[in-house]
C-alpha cells in the first residue's frame, strides 16, 4: 500500500474495527522482517499481537520468499485443529491463496473474509471467498490527501514574506516532494478541497503582468467533517466496517 498510495495501514484501528464485529481468537503476522521497512513495523504490530512469524529465507543458495508457504501451512493446520473457529480473515490479494480459501469454505464450512490492497485482489481469490474488501477506498484516499495538504498549509511559515498565506503552487510542490506523490495528483486533490470549502484560494496581483494564488485552510469545516491534520509522514488508514458475525475468528496478515 505504501508503494501504490504512499499510505500504510493503521494496524491498531484495523484490529479494533474487526474486534467490534468478531471475537478474535488469534491474530498473526507473517513477513520477512530482515527487510528494514518491515522490521520498522514490528513495534506497531506488537500493539495488537505478539504472534509475529518471521519467514526469512536464510539460505545462501535459494532466495525464494517463503512467506506464502509458511502462511498457507499455518492456515491449513489451524483449520483442521480449531473447529471452533468459524471465520478466517486473511490480508492478501494473492491468487495463490485461492485453494486454501476454497478448502476453508467448502471442506471446513468456514467463512473467509479477504482484505487486499486496492487493484491488487486476484479475481480467482475474490470469487472463492465469502466477502472481500479492497483498501483504501476512494473516500479514504481523498481524506488522506486532504489531511496532507491541510497540514502543509497550516505548518508553512510565512514570516517576513510579502503575503501572509502560502502560495497554492508551493503547497502542492511541498506535499508532492515530501510524500512522494505525483504533483498533478496533489493538485487535483487540492482543487477538490477548494470545491468542498476546505480551503480558500485567493488570487493576488503582484505587478502589471504577474499574479499569484495563495491558500488558507478552513479548520472549522475540516473539523466538522472529521478531517484531522496529518501527523505521521506516512498516513495510516483503516478499512470500512465489516458485517457482524458472532464467532471466533482467525486473522492472518501478510
Amino acid at each position: 500500500m505504501i508503494k501504490k498510495y504512499s499510505l500504510r495501514p493503521r494496524i491498531r484501528q484495523w484490529r479494533d474495527s474487526i474486534a467490534e464485529k468478531y471475537d478474535i481468537k488469534e491474530m498473526l503476522f507473517f513477513a520477512d522482517f530482515s527487510n528494514p521497512g518491515m522490521r520498522a513495523e514490528i513495534p506497531r504490530i506488537r500493539e495488537v499481537t505478539n504472534y509475529i512469524i518471521e519467514t526469512q529465507n536464510t539460505s545462501t543458495y535459494y532466495k525464494k520468499d517463503f512467506t506464502d508457504f509458511i502462511m498457507l501451512d499455518h492456515i491449513y493446520q489451524k483449520a483442521l485443529s480449531s473447529p471452533d473457529v468459524g471465520t478466517f480473515i486473511i490480508f492478501t490479494g494473492d491468487g495463490h491463496f485461492s485453494s486454501v480459501v476454497r478448502f476453508l469454505a467448502q471442506n471446513c464450512g468456514k467463512k473467509v473474509i479477504i482484505f487486499a490492497v486496492r487493484d491488487g485482489l486476484s479475481g480467482m481469490l475474490k470469487s472463492v471467498c465469502s466477502k472481500s474488501y479492497e483498501i483504501p477506498g476512494d473516500g479514504e484516499i481523498d481524506i488522506t490527501y486532504y489531511s496532507m495538504i491541510a497540514k502543509q498549509i497550516n505548518d508553512t511559515d510565512t514570516t517576513g514574506r510579502r503575503l501572509s498565506e502560502p502560495s497554492f503552487s508551493s503547497v502542492i510542490s511541498a506535499v508532492s516532494e515530501y510524500y512522494g506523490i505525483d504533483r498533478e495528483t496533489v493538485k487535483d486533490e487540492a482543487n477538490k478541497m477548494a470545491q468542498h470549502g476546505y480551503i480558500t484560494v485567493t488570487s493576488h496581483k503582484l505587478s502589471y503582468n504577474k499574479r499569484i494564488s495563495t491558500v488558507r485552510i478552513n479548520k472549522e469545516k475540516l473539523a466538522s467533517d472529521g478531517i484531522k491534520l496529518i501527523e505521521d509522514p506516512l498516513f495510516l488508514i483503516f478499512p470500512a466496517r465489516i458485517e457482524k458475525k458472532p464467532s471466533q475468528t482467525q486473522i492472518s496478515k501478510k
